[in-house]
């Protein structure tokens, strides 16, 4: 009982706040953490019970992360290999860039670009696909931990099991998560899981 009460003036709070704050310009990324943000909060608050046997986790190995449509969600988060590779963010931009790849005007992430995705992230790259949209791409995380890495991981997941909208593809590969824009083709979006798990 007490928890809910907690959980109400949370978001009651939350609610005062929003109707306070400059109202950001929407776009897919902006809406995708928000949404993700609450939706992880709100679970954070009041779930008791054990994750369902079937809840899915990332993938960094060949099997398919994700797959087209509304109900699409990626499948499992790479578990803890014996080695922990240590890759950059511009390490993996090379990559894709090599597989001739779009990942154009690559910066570091700022605080606006993790928008309410957990920043526990080492580095932090942005990277647009000019080809999808002007301000479409994605985001190449590095972590120092296994466990940083499937938290975020996940966070991104939810945003998409949330709405067809926030949707988006991520792929793991020992250190690295990469998060690119839902609406690239699955096609594409594979050629930069290939580029990824090329990397030696």
């Amino acid at each position: 009982m007490a928890r809910t009460f907690v959980v109400a003036v949370v978001l009651a709070d939350l609610l005062l706040l929003a109707n306070c704050a400059p109202v950001p310009t929407a776009t897919p990324d902006l809406v995708a953490t928000e949404v993700a943000v609450q939706r992880a909060a709100a679970a954070t608050l009041t779930a008791e019970a054990p994750k369902p046997a079937d809840t899915p986790t990332l993938s960094g190995g060949p099997e398919p992360t994700n797959t087209v449509g509304p109900t699409s969600a990626p499948t499992s988060l790479p578990t803890q290999s014996t080695t922990f590779q240590k890759w950059s963010s511009s390490q993996v931009v090379n990559a894709f860039h090599s597989a001739g790849l779009e990942a154009e005007n690559a910066r570091p992430m700022t605080t606006d670009d993790y928008g309410m995705a957990p920043t526990t992230a080492v580095e932090g790259t942005r990277f647009l696909i000019p080809s999808l949209c002007q301000d479409c791409g994605g985001r190449i995380l590095t972590f120092a931990s296994q466990q940083d890495l499937e938290v975020t991981g996940q966070f991104y997941v939810e945003a998409g099991r949330t709405s067809a909208v926030l949707f988006s593809w991520v792929f793991a590969k020992d250190n690295v998560l990469v998060q690119i824009n839902g609406d690239l083709p699955e096609v594409k979006a594979r050629q930069y899981e290939a580029a990824l798990n090329a990397m030696q």
